[in-house]
């Protein structure tokens, strides 16, 4: 339940060793440095360090771009999910340093940039030669060379004009008797739904204004023909293509060869880029501190009970060091590190997602570890379900290198998923009904009945009182963690008045409903009316005392009571754990009904039936798991931190070798 406690230090390491000793505090992973410089500080030491951080940069900036390029052209491509279940190789720190060839690395990038870029063109050159080709297409049909169109002659100049089809003939016309025999004319093939005209115009350079004028009137819009024709459009198509046909050769060559390089340079990029990414993690720790020509000088957090291992990695060091402990400095607050026993440490990615708990206040996750599986286990609530993915949980646990969060991920899972088959047992759900529904399992009705406690589907309000009792109890629970943080810090009287009033109030409440129902007797039942009475008098005493008159304060201190819905309500939600898992069992029992139903059909009934068996069962493992994960977290959420849990803190990220594609094995480091 406790977070770890941290404790700040400052080192003071000259120059000569910083790198070195910087590289074993980062493999021991429980340092993060703070980050105390301010502003550029033009040491040589500082000077010297950012010229190596740009020059990691440009490495890591090659890396990407390796990693983009030739991805998509692996052919051996690892499994993704292979990777995120730890499957990726294991190698040692000082052995990925060796693989590290940066001048290797670098001529091989400025070759692939080369290609690449040469590629580039030739894609550019066969996009504008497509283009070309599609326009020479449109002028397939002009008789002329195309050079009049372009440059012209000395004399002769051309142009391609579209006239609107009603004025085409007045068009041709008009241009005759403007220019009279010094023009020559091409109507182009024209289909009948065309809107306009086209007409290849060839007339002398000294009458352009007259032919402007004339296709001015008539609203006629001038073609341009590319500069880069001279021959006939049919000879131009010929050219065109050939020009594609070669650059595209010259494009496949140079794919093909950039292709075959994409083993080496994403084995090179991923490999050295893990460890290029490890050197620029340090140097952002070194640069974080405060630099002479000679020293360094860093200040950092770590949990206390790393101190000892700290001053062991920094002992070597001693005659060209400094080391101690320093106080914080005011209003500084330390990060945060969860630290929980190992049946509860499952939990902590999930507080985590909700926000980190702020350092000195609650960490959750033990509080609501029981909790959370109980409920999960009852949302689900098949044993048969529990049992099947328990097994694949604990197997992916066992055999696979899990990342540290994903492990606690699977973990959380399996328990969640034994408490499933607990409560499974006890409401009698093995894969739905699956044991009296099919008679080939009657032998194991014995066994289902000695272990069955509740049947829901028959008597579903005794689950829901259990449902909404454990609802209460973890409501309860909530504001006693509330009014122990209060009691704690030292505010004795906000803990009495703003959550002892209040579980004093909701338990004479509850104790009050027990006896008027009967269910409670005795003494008890007789003083729960006064129990009630006083935590209502202490809420209607305390909840006005910010306000300035007696009045003020009543009239809050009697309003406050109506919070009591909220507190109902809070209850009420739990009711879904009844839903949850009478929907679990209800799917379930569907689910095997059909399978009965179609197992009678000759010849294909058995086999039909074992699919919709399979199928269906896996279909509602999947939703189910996916309901009861959503909710049973939302309860913990909603429901529970809202009582109590300060999620303003920052989370503890300690300087460290940290690996994408491979997985650093400690005892090689």
């Amino acid at each position: 339940m406790a977070l770890a406690e941290m404790s700040k230090a400052r080192i003071a390491v000259h120059r000569s060793v910083a790198d070195e000793l910087v590289g074993k505090l980062q493999a021991l992973g429980c340092c993060e440095f703070t980050g105390e410089a301010s502003g550029t500080i033009d040491s040589t030491a500082m000077l010297q360090l950012r010229a190596r951080q740009r020059h990691i940069d440009e490495l890591l900036s090659d890396v990407r771009f390796t990693v983009r390029l030739l991805e998509p052209l692996e052919e051996n491509k690892g499994s993704s999910f292979a990777r995120m279940l730890g499957d990726v190789p294991a190698i040692g720190f000082s052995e990925l340093a060796a693989k590290a060839d940066e001048e290797k690395f670098k001529a091989f990038v400025a070759e692939l940039r080369e290609k690449e870029r040469k590629a580039t063109e030739i894609r550019s050159e066969i996009s504008r030669l497509k283009g070309l080709l599609a326009q020479s297409i449109l002028l397939n049909s002009i008789k002329y060379p195309l050079e009049f169109f372009t440059a012209g002659t000395e004399m002769i100049a051309g142009a391609v004009y579209a006239v609107p089809k009603p004025s085409a003939s007045d068009f041709i016309s008009r241009l005759g008797a403007e220019l009279g025999d010094f023009i020559e004319y091409q109507r182009l093939p024209e289909n009948e739904k065309d809107p306009v005209s086209t007409f290849a115009v060839l007339f002398r350079k000294s009458d352009l204004e007259k032919i402007q004028a004339v296709s001015s009137e008539f609203s006629a819009g001038r073609l341009d023909v590319p500069k880069d024709f001279e021959l006939t459009a049919e000879e131009e198509r010929i050219k065109l293509t050939s020009g594609i046909e070669k650059a595209e050769r010259e494009e496949a060559v140079l794919s093909a060869d950039i292709a075959s390089k994409a083993e080496e340079g994403l084995y090179m990029s991923r490999y050295y880029g893990d460890y290029w990414n490890i050197l620029r993690d340090r140097i952002e720790s070194m640069i974080s501190g405060v630099p002479t020509d000679d020293v360094f000088i860093w200040s950092f957090w770590m949990p206390k009970d790393c101190i000892g291992i700290v001053e062991k990695t920094i002992g070597p060091y001693e005659s060209l060091s400094e080391f101690s402990l320093i106080e914080p400095d005011e209003g500084e607050l330390p990060p945060t590190l969860l630290k929980n026993p190992s049946w509860s440490s499952s939990m902590e990615p999930l507080t985590l997602m909700y926000g980190t708990p702020t350092y000195g206040g609650v960490d959750p996750t033990s509080l609501m570890a029981p909790f959370f599986f109980l409920f999960l286990g009852m949302c689900f609530g098949d044993a048969g379900y529990g049992l099947l993915l328990s097994g694949v949980f604990g197997y992916f646990i066992v055999k696979h290198q899990l990342s540290p969060t994903l492990r606690k991920f699977f973990v959380m899972l399996t328990i969640g998923m034994l408490f499933s088959v607990m409560v499974g047992a006890l409401t009698g759900s093995w894969f739905g009904d699956s044991i009296t529904a099919f008679p080939f399992l009657s032998s194991l009705v014995p066994v289902k009945d000695a272990l069955q406690f509740l049947d829901p589907m028959n008597d579903p309000m005794t689950l829901l009182t259990i449902s909404l009792g454990l609802g209460f109890v973890q409501v309860i629970f909530g504001l006693l963690i509330a009014f122990n943080n209060s009691w704690r810090k030292g505010e004795r009287f906000e803990a009495m008045a703003d959550h002892g009033g209040w579980i004093i109030f909701l338990t004479g409440l509850l104790l009050t409903g027990l006896s008027s129902s009967g269910s409670l007797t005795g003494p008890v039942a007789a003083i729960s009316k006064y129990i009630a009475a006083a935590g209502a008098l202490i809420l209607v005493a305390t909840q006005g005392r910010t306000k300035s008159n007696i009045a003020a304060k009543l009239f809050s201190g009697i309003l406050s009571l109506y919070n009591v819905t909220g507190y109902l309500g809070d209850v009420l939600s739990y009711s879904r754990l009844l839903a949850l898992g009478l929907g679990s069992a209800a799917v379930g029992m569907v689910i095997n009904l059909l399978a009965k139903l179609v197992a009678g059909t000759p010849y294909v009934g058995i086999p039909l039936a074992v699919l919709i068996f399979v199928i269906g069962h896996l279909f509602s493992i999947a939703v189910n798991l996916l309901g009861a994960f959503i909710h049973s977290l939302r309860l913990q959420y909603v429901e529970f931190f809202g009582k109590f849990y300060d999620a303003n803190g920052k989370d503890f990220t300690p300087l460290r070798n940290v690996t994408t594609f491979a997985r650093l094995s400690e005892e090689k480091q």
